[in-house]
């Protein structure tokens, strides 16, 4: 009996230990989400070309993307040769990675830095997180620069947004901003505005192919009604 009692202390403690790190992990990403940007981003191949520019001049530096490939680029409606521009001395077909080593990011970071063809995913928020993220460097009274949305952040302020003062090229890093995270949202899941087209496609044809059978049923059920 004893023993009986024990155990469903246990489960009830292990149950409300799991209510309250849902709790606490729901409370964090909505405060998160209610801290993010909402400006509208285009996924246009403009902006998917603009932001792939900007993401392999800066971001490549110490990111990889190593789940998308350079010929991959021609999705976007890149040609061949602006993606052999692009590759330099890499292969079509080799992964889109960092120019620095592990070794020379442990040295600089203090540890690997992450991969952002996945991105878009793994973050809540995903297109509005990068975004918003690119965004959040503010520089305090004594001159250090910090990241309001990820304060613990070890990637420096690569767009020095922070100290723009200039409403031009304000404009123009968010702008750039918003093509890195729509194109950062398409190398997480490149196939998406294909599936949504040949969605389209496939209920037409689950249209068309129930309203036949519906005129088969029809016709079928009227010869047995006159027998």
């Amino acid at each position: 009996m004893h023993q009986s009692k024990m155990i469903k202390k246990s489960q009830m403690l292990l149950v409300l230990l799991l209510a309250c790190c849902f709790h606490i992990s729901n409370s964090w990403a909505e405060s998160q989400k209610a801290s993010l940007r909402e400006d509208d981003i285009e996924h246009e191949p403009g902006n998917l070309q603009n932001g792939m520019r900007v993401a392999i001049d800066l971001c490549i530096l110490c990111h990889n993307l190593k789940y998308v490939k350079y010929q991959d680029l021609m999705q976007i409606g890149l040609s061949a040769q602006s993606v052999d521009e692009i590759r330099g001395v890499n292969r079509v077909n080799d992964p889109i990675l960092s120019r620095m080593t592990n070794e020379q990011m442990n040295a600089l970071f203090g540890m690997t830095t992450p991969d952002l063809s996945l991105m878009a995913k793994a973050r809540s928020g995903g297109t509005q997180y990068i975004y918003s993220l690119l965004l959040a460097y503010q520089e305090r009274t004594d001159k250090v620069i910090i990241n309001k949305l990820y304060p613990s952040i070890k990637m420096p302020d690569v767009f020095a947004y922070s100290i723009e003062n200039e409403n031009h090229a304000r404009s123009t890093i968010e702008q750039n901003a918003r093509d890195v995270a729509a194109f950062l949202t398409w190398t997480a899941d490149p196939t998406a505005e294909e599936r949504r087209t040949l969605g389209v496609y496939v209920m037409l044809y689950l249209f068309v192919l129930t309203f036949m059978l519906y005129l088969v049923k029809q016709k079928t059920w009227s010869r047995l009604k006159r027998l």
